[in-house]
């Protein structure tokens, strides 16, 4: 099993397939490991023209709008900290493996950003993994086939 703290950021796509991405934090920037899995992923969007240096949240933005789950390992020195992006609407598969994910950054101090908005700069509403209930609510509200359990 891959190791989170090795790795610079996490993508969990709609088939609930997890990709770990910048392994031992290979990348200048979160931004650009991410852009070049979207370049990857999604050859049709032109991420190329992202301007990541105005706004460092922009890929992370069109990743949610795609449908794609974020976590960026933020981590400094001996502290675990992480941040949680969630698209609008996520699948019964993305469901599964997000509970596979959450236990394996159980360690980390985490974030959750959602309904991201891009105005001026990217915005969304925060919480935290914490916060028990949410992550359950969300999930319920915003997938159609919620069926496997708490996510805690």
């Amino acid at each position: 099993m891959e190791k989170v703290s090795d790795y610079m950021a996490e993508v969990i796509e709609e088939d609930g397939k997890i990709n770990y991405l910048g392994y031992d934090f290979s990348y200048s920037f979160h931004a650009l490991c991410l852009m070049d899995y979207g370049k990857k992923k999604y050859p049709k969007i032109s991420f190329d023209k992202i301007d990541y240096m105005e706004d460092p949240f922009l890929p992370i933005y069109y990743l949610t709008r795609l449908n794609d789950i974020v976590f960026t390992n933020v981590s400094i020195d001996d502290e675990k900290r992480g941040m949680l992006f969630l698209p609008q609407k996520v699948t019964s598969s993305q469901v599964k493996s997000l509970h596979e994910f959450i236990s394996q950054i159980k360690d980390f101090e985490v974030s959750i950003g959602y309904d991201l908005l891009k105005d001026d700069m990217v915005v969304c509403k925060e919480t935290s993994l914490e916060d028990k209930d949410f992550l359950d609510e969300f999930l319920k509200e915003r997938c159609e086939d919620f069926s496997h359990g708490k996510s805690r």
